[in-house]
């Protein structure tokens, strides 16, 4: 249950019945109570189990219908009672996302810290040819590169096998799962993990037959210890994709609004990784509608800082605007406005506001990836 702290209760009634009652009342006894009737902006009507009528000031937002648990805090002719509000049930399918997020949201690391630990461990195991050193390449293999995203085609290949839409993928039988960077951690992971337990049972069977303390040489114990810090990334890297998942879901109106997607790419010795979020905020339902789309990027450059840029496209025009936390890259970007606005031009669409500002968008999270609102109660 949730207890409202702060939030204190004072009750008053003329009714004989509920002065004998409250006259009784000792600090922490506890009434059930449920809300009739609101008054006016803070104040309710609360009807207790035993059937008396209460008048309630108190500044939390009540719901009529909604069961209380009321616990008193001062005894007296005008009692202050705490509340204490019961937990309302989730809903099935929220409940299921809920109990997601609470199992991916600690374990969640950023994809550009994974490739970074991937390209290391990859090249430590280039001309292996065992089942891990495969997969890991192959895992490496599904990175793209900061060339392959520059274009049109590149980009819709990041996008559509950032991992976001694997499920959706294994639903359609047409649809080719090669290349899924959520496909391919899974793999990963499952070979690691069947590795390190492999390598358990040998060990295991060595210190039987032989001395335990030889049974497990240095080259076995680095070889175990990479393979578990790779798990742990991959782990990492497979929730952050979850939560991307999570944050793309349907909310009130079942209608598919958002997509929160991360693609990680090498830029050659560098490694780092982009972040979308592209909203559709209209849709074109009736002729001479317009749809409304926009799409937030974070891009960190190499000694440029962090850099953000949101592209807003309502039918033919398109407004674009950049935030940099260095007035230095925010004075590169304006310089460049103009080849953006020709670019644009040369594309076919109608250019409207190009700017560059210093600072950081409203809309930025710093502390990794957004979730519905209506998943998180910020009262917990």
């Amino acid at each position: 249950m949730e207890i409202q702290k702060t939030s204190v209760l004072s009750a008053t009634s003329s009714g004989q019945s509920l002065s004998r009652l409250l006259s009784q009342l000792q600090p922490g006894y506890s009434l059930d109570a449920v809300v009739t009737a609101k008054l006016a902006e803070n104040s309710f009507v609360l009807k207790l189990s035993s059937g008396q009528l209460l008048h309630a000031q108190t500044p939390n937002v009540l719901e009529l219908g909604q069961i209380l648990k009321l616990e008193v805090v001062k005894a007296g002719t005008v009692p202050e009672l705490k509340i204490i509000v019961a937990p309302r049930a989730a809903p099935p399918g929220q409940a299921a996302v809920l109990q997601a997020l609470r199992q991916f949201l600690p374990k969640q690391q950023g994809l550009a810290d994974f490739a970074v630990s991937l390209r290391q461990i990859a090249a430590l195991t280039a001309g292996k040819s065992d089942a891990v050193s495969a997969t890991i390449h192959e895992a490496l293999g599904a990175l793209l590169s900061k060339d392959d995203l520059m274009s049109a085609e590149g980009l819709k290949r990041g996008v559509s096998n950032s991992g976001v839409f694997l499920e959706a993928k294994l639903a359609n039988l047409a649809v080719t799962l090669q290349g899924d960077l959520k496909g391919h951690l899974l793999t990963l992971a499952d070979a690691l993990q069947k590795n390190q337990g492999n390598a358990g049972l040998i060990h295991a069977a060595a210190g039987q037959a032989a001395d335990p303390a030889s049974a497990k040489t240095l080259p076995d114990m680095l070889a175990g210890a990479v393979d578990k810090a790779l798990l742990n990334k991959t782990e990492g890297a497979i929730a952050r994709i979850v939560l991307d998942q999570l944050a793309s879901l349907p909310q009130n109106d079942d209608k598919q609004n958002v997509w929160q997607i991360e693609i990680p790419f090498t830029d050659g010795h560098h490694t780092d990784a982009v972040k979308l979020k592209i909203n559709r905020e209209g849709k074109a339902n009736q002729a001479g509608d317009q749809a409304n789309w926009s799409v937030v990027l974070e891009l960190n450059p190499p000694g440029l800082g962090t850099l953000h840029s949101r592209i807003s496209l309502v039918g033919d025009m398109i407004d674009t605007y950049f935030w940099s936390d260095k007035q230095t890259t925010t004075a590169l970007v304006r310089e460049h406005l103009a080849l953006l606005s020709a670019r644009y031009t040369q594309a076919g669409l109608a250019v409207g506001q190009l700017n560059a500002l210093d600072g950081t968008p409203v809309h930025a999270k710093s502390t990794g990836p957004s979730l519905p609102s209506t998943l998180l109660d910020e009262r917990v």
